[in-house]
């Protein structure tokens, strides 16, 4: 199990991913609800960060998830920024 380190705020809340990885093992992931959106067949996450700093992000293809736990109060909030936050990571990475 990864616990990835959160800052989490009450009304943003935490999201679990549990999926299969390449070697047929299941790995289970917690990070914040901002940290983690569903994307073209993908879940995407922020899986730690590199020695610069910068994020790295992890896609799973929904086929390899078991299931998604989210924690949230303001569900239409945590979709819409999570959503946009995912394509600006998207678009910046296509640059």
């Amino acid at each position: 199990m990864v616990e990835i380190d959160t800052d989490t705020e009450p009304e943003l809340g935490t999201a679990t991913i549990v999926y299969e990885t390449p070697g047929e093992d299941d790995e289970r992931v917690t990070v914040d609800n901002d940290r983690i959106a569903y994307f073209q067949d993908h879940w995407l996450f922020a899986y730690g960060t590199d020695e610069d700093g910068n994020d790295v992000v992890r896609r799973v293809p929904k086929e390899r998830v078991y299931y998604v736990e989210r924690s949230v109060e303001e569900l239409e909030e945590t979709f819409e920024s999570s959503l946009e936050k995912a394509k600006g990571k998207l678009e910046e990475l296509t640059e």
